[in-house]
């Protein structure tokens, strides 16, 4: 449990943090289930902004960027055109991102067709990004894992980090490590999360806000 002296701890660590253009370079990615997902995937486990973000950038810059306009069902009849029946999932990282990450290619294809159906199957009546605010109010973490191999609750964090945009914060690497730096081991990371939240609205800033600053502070330390 965070004591009220822990609290406090991490409000003052939290105000000292630099402002950040983050959520603003991402803005355009909000409305966009696409780019949203593919966001996610790339992300995992590698460095934001030399390697995920030129990728995401080269798609948006290719024959295949007009998708990130479209429906997500329209992608899932592109990408099947693409592989066809060679289950070679290479060809379509190579069409997306020229490179060779196939397990990113299929794991995006995968979550793609997961929100494409929930989105259909519960809210057909919305567009998209509101019906993955249902999906993302009507989804626990619990309810998600296992859907898609090999993305677990980091991805879940960072899905609802884009389709929530407020309150969420993702637990990646570099939220875990301020918090272990500030609040020692004593903190589980899911009390931290927590702590964090009240500390942004004692800020008068939302969760994510206060997400992107500790995310861009810790990045571009680690890359000193």
């Amino acid at each position: 449990m965070v004591t009220a002296q822990q609290l406090d701890k991490l409000y003052v660590a939290c105000s000292k943090l630099p402002d950040t253009s983050v959520i603003e370079e991402e803005a355009h990615v909000f409305e966009s289930p696409l780019l949203i997902a593919m966001s996610t995937v790339l992300s995992l486990c590698r460095k934001w902004y030399s390697h995920a973000l030129p990728a995401r950038q080269r798609f948006e810059q290719g024959q295949y960027g007009y998708l990130s306009k479209e429906p997500l069902d329209v992608f899932s009849k592109v990408y099947r055109g693409i592989i066809r029946d060679t289950n070679d999932w290479k060809i379509l990282s190579n069409a997306l991102w020229n490179n060779n990450e196939w397990q990113k290619a299929q794991q995006l294809a995968q979550l793609i067709d997961y929100l494409s159906e929930w989105c259909r199957k519960f809210h057909p009546q919305l567009d998209e990004p509101a019906a993955l605010k249902k999906w993302a109010s009507a989804t626990p973490k619990e309810k998600f894992l296992g859907k898609i191999h090999r993305l677990g609750p980091r991805a879940y964090e960072q899905l609802l980090w884009y389709i929530e945009g407020v309150n969420s914060i993702k637990l990646d690497r570099h939220v875990a490590n301020f918090l272990k730096e500030v609040l020692g081991d004593s903190v589980s990371e899911e009390e931290g999360v927590a702590a964090l939240k009240r500390v942004a609205a004692r800020m008068g800033i939302s969760a994510t806000s206060l997400d992107a600053r500790i995310w861009d502070y810790m990045q571009s330390r680690a890359n000193t």
